[in-house]
């Protein structure tokens, strides 16, 4: 027994020593190569530097709103109106478009076509150009030499496939939608489509359900425009939630108005039949008819209470058609932004840093291990 158990002790000893050769094997060969290694970095690094410096510029801006979400009961009236079979259901709960809806909103193609007519002022023109006027005309843009770089070397095979795209046309990919004013068929051009899908691409939308705010923003390369542009953002969201509002008072005060009627029609029968029964049963007073005579009466005051609380329902339903209330609350503000989103810099030439180390080191420690597969491929 004593034997097995220095035998088992003996590989474990091996192998740590094993392992402490094997880290100082590794960190002599580090030491080694020290000079390459901080070669391939300072390489790196520069080219950090490069394209932290060259890249295009970009600002953005956002504004942080908080949506109405409350309802306005409709009191007694919906246990009234269950009674006679009526479900007021939420005709009555003056509700608001739900802010869950909002990104399909922001990215839909007619809240992108009106974005595009958004006016904004660029540094390239005196005068105020649309936004879709910007995106299609290439003087308005700023140049960079990155793009350039990256369009015709690692994008090269997209910009190929973009071209062969463009010239055969066998796909339709337009956008085609109708329009919720006017009804009628709108269908988005290419240059629509690829101004469409930029400004899809630089829309920020945050949605906070716990705290019960949304954030709307914008990317641009300038300050000013990106303010504009994330203003009409929140002009047109904040119309289309109106609009919505609108209809849904609209459509409620019809429903009123439509019940009101026809409680009102109800009520003047009950109170025809109360009123000639009586006329016509003066002076009895046998059991059978004043048991007719309480339902009826019963009937009467059930439709008067009905048609009472909608007259009230009515006139609450006209004052909230006619009345504007906010439906957005805005608690921050679009701002010009005095600093820039993009390049981040520091981020960049720390990034570039790390991968410089990262790939010197890995090569140093690779390297003998490509020799000896080479060595044997040979023999």
């Amino acid at each position: 027994m004593k034997e097995d158990k220095t035998y088992m002790e003996k590989p474990t000893v091996a192998t740590n020593e094993s392992d402490e050769i094997d880290l100082k094997d590794i960190l002599v060969k580090l030491w080694q190569q020290r000079k390459f290694i901080l070669i391939v970095t300072a390489v790196f690094f520069l080219l950090g530097i490069f394209i932290a410096f060259t890249s295009p510029v970009s600002y953005s801006a956002s504004c942080t709103v908080v949506p109405q979400t409350g309802n306005k009961g409709g009191g007694n009236l919906g246990g009234l109106a269950s009674m006679m079979g009526v479900n007021l259901g939420s005709a009555m709960s003056g509700e608001t478009l739900s802010p869950s809806v909002y990104p399909h909103i922001v990215k839909s193609a007619p809240f992108g076509k009106e974005i595009m007519a958004t006016p904004i002022t660029v540094k390239k023109s005196s005068t105020p150009i649309t936004l879709y006027e910007y995106y299609t005309d290439k003087k308005y843009q700023p140049k960079s030499f990155l793009n350039g770089v990256k369009k015709y070397t690692i994008g090269l095979p997209e910009t190929i496939l973009s071209a062969v795209r463009s010239g055969s046309k066998t796909e339709d990919n337009s956008i085609i939608y109708a329009d919720t004013l006017t009804g009628e068929i709108v269908t988005l051009t290419d240059d629509e489509k690829d101004v469409y899908d930029i400004i899809n691409a630089n829309i920020q939308f945050e949605s906070n359900s716990k705290d019960g705010y949304i954030k709307l923003g914008y990317t641009f390369p300038e300050a000013e425009a990106v303010a504009v542009i994330s203003q009409q953002l929140y002009n047109v969201l904040e119309r289309y939630v109106k609009n919505f509002k609108a209809q849904k008072e609209q459509d409620n005060l019809r429903f009123v108005q439509a019940s009101y009627n026809e409680a009102r029609r109800d009520f003047l029968q009950k109170q025809t039949n109360l009123a000639a029964y009586q006329d016509a049963n003066r002076g009895l007073v046998t059991a059978t008819a004043q048991a007719t005579e309480r339902r009826l009466s019963s009937e009467y005051d059930i439709a008067f209470t009905i048609y009472n609380e909608l007259a009230k329902q009515l006139e609450q339903a006209k004052l909230s058609v006619k009345q504007s209330t906010p439906v957005l609350t805005v608690i921050d503000p679009v701002v010009v932004p005095h600093e820039k989103s993009a390049p981040k810099k520091s981020m960049i030439m720390a990034v570039f840093l790390m991968l410089g180390l990262i790939f010197s080191m890995g090569w140093v420690l690779v390297k003998p291990f490509i020799r000896e597969i080479r060595k044997s491929i040979n023999k």
